[in-house]
């Protein structure tokens, strides 16, 4: 839960609230850390997969399929990205 609020930029408390909302729905499941028993993991659910799937196939067909670039220029941009996060510290 600390790390994705460290990747995610966002006070723990916004994340175990995050998590509090996904668990209720029955996306994610909260699992003792097996090595660590101060920590615990959320764990996505079966369902939680298939509705991020889904959701990934709305976005994609309904606001990316025509971005206004070609398909190179979206694989240069892809690069150029992957290169600025990487060198940010973020992968």
């Amino acid at each position: 839960m600390t790390r994705m609020g460290s990747l995610l930029q966002v006070h723990p408390t916004s994340v175990t609230s995050a998590v509090d909302r996904l668990e209720a729905q029955g996306f994610v499941e909260r699992q003792a850390h097996p090595a660590d028993r101060r920590a615990v993991l959320a764990t996505i659910t079966r369902t939680g997969k298939d509705r991020a799937a889904a959701a990934t196939r709305a976005l994609n067909e309904q606001v990316f399929a025509q971005i206004g670039i070609t398909a190179n220029q979206t694989s240069q941009l892809n690069s150029v990205l992957r290169a600025l996060r990487s060198n940010a510290g973020d992968f």
